[in-house]
């Protein structure tokens, strides 16, 4: 049976007590990782309060970003990269929002979040005018029928190569009521990250 904090026996000075469970050691050769759990939804309201506070967000009509993350999703990761793919994957989505024709629509994005044993699907979805060209031969399905001479979008590229090198993949799709959605699935567990690579 394992020791747990708050349990007779477990406290920090005790030989029971093995310390706080959520710092993991992987060994790649003679190089020590260390990787944390990382919950998204923390680094989503952190984010959330800066790139609406941002001048992309000053506009006359605001965009409202709404969370539909539970913050007790947990990702074996290091909080440095999930910080790195969510930051872009927001700003691009407030931005396309606010580029929405005034009126027309809110002006919003929802972030939504859904867990599976293996992996999480973070989508962010806005109102605005959908996928850019650019965006659109950004995705690896875009680009089959894309004309490999015409420009890329480097937001959704650095993304897409970053989600890829832990294992992740990137889609994005126009969404039937206006819009676009762009969804992120990254490995859950560390090991299916050490598979990926």
């Amino acid at each position: 049976m394992t020791s747990h904090p708050g349990r007779s026996g477990s406290t920090p000075g005790s030989t029971a007590y093995a310390g706080p469970p959520r710092i993991l050691t992987f060994s790649r050769g003679e190089q020590q990782v260390s990787e944390t759990t990382v919950a998204p939804h923390g680094i989503l309201v952190a984010l959330r309060a800066e790139v609406t506070a941002g001048g992309d967000n000053r506009a006359a009509t605001p965009v409202s970003v709404t969370l539909d993350v539970q913050d007790t999703l947990r990702i074996e990761a290091d909080g440095d990269i999930i910080r790195r793919l969510l930051t872009p994957l927001l700003s691009r989505s407030v931005a396309a929002a606010s580029r929405a024709a005034a009126g027309s629509t809110p002006r919003e994005v929802l972030v939504t979040a859904v867990s599976y044993p293996d992996r999480i699907e973070i989508e962010f979805a806005d109102s605005g005018s959908g996928l850019t060209p650019r965006e659109r031969n950004s995705l690896p399905r875009g680009r089959s029928s894309a004309d490999p001479r015409e420009s890329t979008d480097p937001l959704l590229d650095d993304v897409l190569r970053l989600a890829t090198s832990i294992g992740g993949t990137l889609a994005a799709m126009e969404c039937p009521e206006g819009g676009s959605a762009v969804t992120l699935c990254l490995p859950i567990r560390r090991t299916a990250l050490r598979r990926a690579a």
